[in-house]
């Protein structure tokens, strides 16, 4: 028998089968509208427009696994229950009343047995994409509007941030791009982290010392809470916890908790030390930031802005205290990647949708077009099943399918899911 679930999700895309539709009383009714599907306490669908016979009923729906459930959850006894127009039910096992005493028609939708085995199969898939089998039978047009729409959903998502940055008069727009930027350093594990370590370290206080590297990694290893127990692992690392105490009375900020860091399941080049340092490499080498990259009318002018390398003790480390062989640790350009759509466009996107006078030589827009597609696990996983990103616009809105529908199983919520479903009701017609 078909869930509660099922029967809400063909009833709200007019899924259901049969040439004419019929109540249990065997009046004929047409549904010209099925509602507004209602996500929260009261029937399931609002505002349903309804023909029975001759005349048009307009009112509420709700939908149960079998009839028999409308008194089992209480409904007659419930006012709010009383503009419920029809009842659509799984197994039709009892006539239903409200609480004024009147009978509501109910109605048991036939569907395809395909349909319902196709729903059961996403609705249960623990595969990494429980439409793979299906997904090269998606029309393209259809398939490139829906990733059309989950990228500019993702990008908004991202803007958001920013404006809530923006919002602030107090901050002028190199404080904006300093806080924005830290936690783009930690992608993708220590994105917290930084985020925390930036609001330790004022922008206001730190940019009085960018002209002086060591300094600034004084102060911002210290703050971040690496280099306490590193302080003794050889005279670099010595050198900078002194210049932290000298610097103390004006940095006063309690440092981090060691843990929030991660280095398990990274690559080296990512370790959190090695981004500390290039980050507070980019403070010093092109701080104040904002003006640079409101200007550059290039990709290339763009990408090099953050080809700020970390400081020299870095050469031969990866890590306080363990030597590596020597290799200099300019970021990679993966990284500037997803520094530049993780921030750089979304602070272009903020300041466009803001109405600054500030604007970019580039839109944001178009940067996006212009980057690579992004090279992660899940493009390449995407890439088994025939579908590849051809730009970061691309990538961006496969990153947005795969983690807010794929991954959380809203296969039902997902255009993708919805055309396959679609596709099996037009099977065997």
């Amino acid at each position: 028998m078909a869930s509660e679930g099922f029967i809400q999700f063909i009833w709200k895309y007019k899924l259901y089968s049969g040439k004419s539709l019929n109540t249990n009383c065997g009046e004929k009714l047409e549904i010209l509208n099925p509602g507004e599907q209602n996500l929260h306490a009261g029937p399931d669908f609002f505002n349903a427009m309804i023909r029975f016979d001759q005349m048009v009923w307009a009112g509420n729906v709700e939908i149960h696994h079998r009839a028999s459930d409308w008194y089992r959850h209480g409904h007659h006894l419930n006012p709010d229950y009383n503009n419920v127009i029809l009842h659509v039910v799984g197994d039709y096992d009892t006539d239903v009343t409200n609480s004024l005493g009147r009978r509501i028609q109910t109605m048991v939708p036939e569907y395809k047995l395909t349909l319902q085995q196709r729903y059961e199969m996403l609705k249960r898939s623990e595969t990494w994409l429980p439409c793979g089998d299906y997904i090269g039978d998606i029309p393209i047009h259809r398939l490139e509007h829906w990733l059309s729409t989950l990228q500019a959903e993702r990008a908004v998502q991202k803007k958001l941030r920013i404006e809530q940055i923006l919002c602030d008069p107090a901050k002028n727009l190199d404080e904006v791009m300093y806080i924005a930027l830290a936690p783009g350093y930690g992608i993708p594990l220590n994105s917290l982290p930084f985020e925390l370590l930036v609001k330790g370290v004022p922008y206001k206080r730190l940019i009085e010392y960018r002209d002086n590297l060591h300094d600034l990694e004084a102060i911002l290893f210290a703050h971040s809470g690496l280099l306490q127990p590193a302080r003794e692992l050889g005279p670099y690392p010595s050198s900078l916890w002194n210049r932290h105490l000298e610097l103390k009375k004006v940095f006063i900020e309690k440092p981090l908790p060691r843990h929030l860091w991660k280095f398990l399941r990274l690559r080296p080049p990512s370790f959190p030390t090695l981004r500390i340092s290039q980050f507070a490499s980019l403070i010093h080498n092109r701080f104040p930031l904002a003006e640079r990259i409101l200007t550059s009318a290039t990709m290339g002018e763009m990408e090099q802005i953050f080809r700020s390398g970390a400081g020299e003790y870095w050469t031969t480390h990866y890590l306080f205290g363990k030597s590596s062989p020597p290799f200099p640790k300019f970021p990679g350009e993966q990284f500037i990647t997803t520094l530049i759509i993780n921030v750089i466009i979304p602070f272009l996107s903020a300041l466009e949708k803001k109405g600054s006078n500030r604007i970019s030589r580039m839109q944001a827009s178009e940067i996006l077009f212009q980057l690579k597609g992004e090279s992660n696990q899940i493009i390449k996983n995407w890439s088994k099943f025939g579908i590849r990103a051809n730009n970061a616009g691309e990538s961006q809105a496969l990153l947005q399918l795969y983690h807010n529908y794929c991954k959380q199983n809203r296969c039902l919520d997902c255009q993708i899911g919805r055309i396959l479903l679609e596709a099996s009701v037009d099977e065997n017609k």
